[in-house]
């Protein structure tokens, strides 16, 4: 483990070497925490140096991390914790019924989870994998009905919908228009998920990020650089729960 500093802020960085690697890449896991794979054989000085050059990008990142940490939206899963549903706060009520196996509702901005006695820890199981089945069913509901709904807008027929738990990638699009998407993007705005639905589609008129894609989504949402930068900068919020090793 090594450490760098930026400003007053010092990060452990987990260094991870690839004789595949032909550049470094860095990725600010934490406020304090960096990631960084390098090409085998290159010198910490070396690494140093490079990162150096990345202190204002890291500044801004590290700020962008702690307002996200410092956001009570997603923070916890016991009662009365708020979470995020569609872009909006909702409740997380936890009730003990005594009966039955542990099931999700959903009414009036709450969130409620029924089990057949409380635990009263933080992340009990029963509570973590009810809410993570919950989500996940109307995120498929949602996506596959936008998808449909889109596709058929824009005049593509996609072969296959799935969902991913991914922490860095929102979506993809296979070369044979198999459309994968992250479950959390049901935590987002709605136009931010239609947002996600158009970007993949269009990747099956056009598999890249060329001037011309982006022509075909803007087409489709004019305000697809506001979406896009609310999920650049609130993506980490939406994964602050319901995440292995949480």
């Amino acid at each position: 483990m090594k450490t760098l500093k930026v400003d007053d802020h010092i990060l452990a960085c987990t260094l991870r070497y690839s004789a595949r690697r032909r550049t470094v890449q860095i990725r600010l896991a934490k406020s304090d925490c960096l990631e960084i794979a390098a090409p085998a054989g290159m010198s910490w000085d070396k690494i140093q140096q490079l990162i150096e050059s990345k202190h204002p990008w890291l500044r801004l990142q590290i700020r962008r991390l702690e307002t996200v940490a410092a956001n009570p939206a997603n923070s916890s899963l016991t009662h009365g914790a708020t979470l995020l549903y569609q872009g909006a706060p909702h409740t997380l009520l936890l009730l003990a019924d005594g009966r039955g196996k542990p099931h999700v509702t959903y009414a009036h901005c709450a969130i409620s989870v029924h089990l057949s006695e409380l635990v009263g820890q933080d992340n009990d199981p029963a509570v973590y994998h009810s809410l993570k089945k919950w989500y996940m069913a109307q995120a498929l509901d949602r996506l596959v009905e936008r998808t449909h709904y889109w596709a058929s807008q824009i005049g593509v027929r996609p072969s296959r919908i799935s969902l991913r738990d991914q922490k860095t990638r929102w979506g993809s699009c296979s070369s044979r228009g198999s459309i994968n998407y992250n479950w959390r993007i049901i935590m987002a705005p709605p136009e931010v998920l239609d947002y996600l639905v158009i970007h993949e589609l269009c990747h099956m008129l056009h598999p890249n990020h060329s001037a011309a894609f982006w022509v075909e989504v803007g087409r489709w949402d004019p305000n697809c650089l506001n979406q896009r930068r609310w999920l650049r900068l609130n993506g980490t919020l939406l994964s602050k729960i319901l995440s292995a090793g949480n």
